[in-house]
C-alpha cells in the first residue's frame, strides 16, 4: 500500500482512522469513506487486520494520505492547547493533522479513536470523535 494524493476534491462526511479503529474493524463497519496515514498502516501488524485494511484500500473505501507538514504543526499546536502534546505519538499527531487538513478542505470529519488524548485533541479542533470500543470524553462529559 502506498500513500496516495487526492486527485479530486472529496465531499461529505469522512472518517479518519487511527490504528485502534482499524484493528476494531471500523473500515468494514462504516459506509463512510475512510482515510488514514502511512504511519497507521505501518502499525497494523496482525495478518487479519492487515488483510482487511488492504482489501479496503483496494476497494477505495480507505485512502492512505500523508498530511502536509504545515498541518502536523497545526496538530502540535492543538495538542499543546489541549495539554496532550507530550502524550501523543507522532502517528497520533499525523492522524489529527490529516483530520484537520480534510476539515479545512470542506469535509465533515470524524476521528475514529479510543485514545483519550487523541479524542481530547480532536475536540480542541472541533472535530467529532467516534469511539470504537470504550466510553469517550463526550460520554463522560468533559472536554478537558
Amino acid at each position: 500500500m502506498s500513500a496516495s494524493t487526492q486527485g479530486s476534491s472529496p465531499t461529505g462526511k469522512v472518517v479518519v482512522l487511527d490504528t485502534g479503529a482499524i484493528l476494531a474493524g471500523v473500515p468494514l463497519a462504516t459506509p463512510l469513506k475512510c482515510y488514514t496515514t502511512v504511519e497507521v498502516v505501518e502499525e497494523v501488524k496482525d495478518s487479519e487486520s492487515r488483510a482487511v485494511l488492504e482489501r479496503a484500500v483496494e476497494a477505495g473505501r480507505v485512502e492512505v494520505v500523508e498530511p502536509s507538514s504545515s498541518y502536523v504543526r497545526v496538530a502540535e499546536s492543538l495538542a499543546r492547547r489541549a495539554g496532550t502534546l507530550g502524550h501523543l505519538s507522532s502517528t497520533d499527531l499525523k492522524v489529527i493533522a490529516l483530520a484537520v487538513e480534510l476539515k479545512d478542505k470542506g469535509l465533515e470529519v470524524v476521528i475514529a479513536s479510543d485514545d483519550y488524548k487523541v479524542q481530547r485533541t480532536a475536540l480542541e479542533a472541533s472535530i467529532e470523535v467516534l469511539r470504537v470500543r470504550y466510553r469517550g470524553l463526550r460520554e463522560i462529559g468533559s472536554k478537558r
